[in-house]
């Protein structure tokens, strides 16, 4: 087997391993896991909701969960006018409904 470190860094290995208590080795093991354990936390109280919209080029952009909902309004409430303007009076009530429901969900934030 290819040994890129050479056999200095095993023979090292084995020398601190054998001047290592058990009682060493499980605090030092502990020690890694409790601070992985407040990385983690740390990442995870940093990490916000994150969406994703696109343009009309086809462009992603990462927005906010506000961002993406207002975007969605603007596009529902475009829809509505749009089926005002075609007499389809049933669908823009739906869609009538549906802002509704966002600007409640807007409020909320």
């Amino acid at each position: 087997m290819y040994n890129p470190m050479g056999n200095n860094l095993i023979a090292y290995t084995k020398q601190l391993s054998m001047e290592l208590s058990n009682e060493d080795v499980d605090r030092i093991a502990q020690a890694i896991f409790n601070k992985l354990i407040s990385h983690q936390e740390k990442l995870q109280s940093e990490l916000k909701d994150e969406y994703i919209i696109q343009d009309e080029f086809g462009n992603s952009h990462n927005v906010t969960e506000e961002e993406f909902y207002l975007q969605e309004l603007e596009n529902l409430m475009h829809l509505e006018e749009m089926y005002v303007h075609e007499e389809q009076y049933e669908k823009a009530n739906i869609i009538k409904n549906k802002i509704l429901r966002l600007k409640l969900k807007l409020s909320k934030l």
